[in-house]
């Protein structure tokens, strides 16, 4: 059977609202409007920033530009090593040698023979003013270039400096600031003995006189009866104290009464703490000295003129004399010693003799 159709009911809240819809209707006249029904917002949980984007500008395009080339000067120097004597090589005092660098042609010209290496500062040590390339150097080629030099006489150190001068008169070094490339050598500070009169007694110049006045010049090593005067090396011959000779100076002076003889050696530089040091007495060759009596004198020759370090008065007493100088007030100067004997009196058998004669260094 057809179902039948429900009414719908109305719950109390309604019923009640419409009621009292209807009392105020009747009581004012009007017809009074439901509440309109307010909807809540939605919620919204965090708000949301959105950047604003702003564009990047391009990056700026780079040209590399290729680097400029700067051009070779005419004339430079590269060292390229020490061939011989590396520095501080040791070189005894006097010694000569050769230096040689090589060097290379870093400049644009090339060098001619009239191009030439040229000291420009330190100690000389004896080298030429100028030494001229032995061949043509193109550039970039290398050469070989040598100098003779002489080590100093005075222990220390010592640097020499060079550089290369060309055709026109213009000097020239190493890299852009023209250094110049240079020898350095050590000289050793020689101890002991460091000049014997025994070892350079003939080639000193020897003379006789009277008094004071030189006379005759002598031949070193001559006859032993030579009345002029004897200056010659012996050995193994009998002396006043018994003993029988190693290597001595025999220096007889003239046979007159204030005879002299005198043997000037070669020039030496002094050095501080230089002493001068020997045994003086008298040969015997018949057995006795007699009678014999001298002056040993050690003289020094500086700036032409001739100077007295030294007498020493010796006896024939058959005892030998030990004799020694400080020589350290002449040091620095370049000075020619001077072994002298005077005849006391009458010459005759002044058979006087220096034993061991040197000047020695502590």
């Amino acid at each position: 059977m057809p179902r039948a159709t429900s009414t719908p009911t109305l719950g109390n809240s309604a019923l009640s609202t419409a009621a009292a819809q209807t009392v105020m209707a009747q009581v004012y006249g009007s017809t009074v409007s439901p509440p309109a029904i307010t909807l809540n917002p939605t919620a919204t949980l965090f708000p949301i920033s959105v950047p604003t984007l702003t564009p990047i500008p391009p990056s700026p395009t780079v040209t590399i530009s290729p680097p400029t080339s700067t051009p070779l000067p005419c004339d430079r120097v590269r060292f390229i090593k020490d061939v011989t004597i590396p520095d501080n090589t040791e070189i005894e005092p006097g010694g000569t040698f050769v230096k040689t660098w090589r060097l290379q042609n870093a400049g644009a010209c090339t060098w001619s023979p009239q191009y030439a290496l040229v000291l420009t500062g330190g100690e000389p040590m004896g080298s030429p003013v100028a030494v001229p390339l032995p061949r043509y150097v193109a550039s970039g080629e290398m050469i070989d270039v040598s100098v003779t030099l002489t080590a100093p006489s005075v222990g220390g150190t010592y640097r020499a400096e060079y550089k290369l001068r060309n055709a026109s008169n213009i000097v020239f070094g190493i890299g852009e600031k023209n250094d110049p490339f240079y020898v350095q050598i050590k000289v050793p500070t020689v101890k002991g003995v460091v000049f014997d009169f025994l070892a350079q007694a003939a080639q000193a110049e020897w003379k006789s006189g009277t008094g004071n006045v030189f006379e005759t010049n002598l031949n070193f090593g001559g006859a032993d009866e030579d009345p002029n005067g004897v200056a010659k090396i012996k050995e193994g011959v009998p002396l006043e104290n018994g003993a029988t000779s190693s290597r001595i100076l025999l220096t007889v002076p003239k046979q007159v009464e204030n005879g002299f003889i005198a043997g000037t050696f070669p020039a030496y530089l002094v050095q501080n703490g230089d002493r001068f040091r020997a045994r003086v007495g008298f040969m015997t060759p018949s057995g006795s000295c007699g009678a014999s009596r001298v002056k040993f004198r050690l003289n020094v020759l500086l700036d032409g003129k001739l100077n007295t370090l030294q007498t020493w008065e010796k006896t024939c007493n058959g005892q030998f004399l030990s004799v020694e100088v400080n020589l350290s007030s002449l040091k620095g100067n370049s000075v020619q010693f001077m072994l002298a004997v005077l005849a006391d009196g009458e010459a005759s058998g002044d058979w006087a003799i220096w034993s061991s004669p040197r000047i020695e260094r502590p």
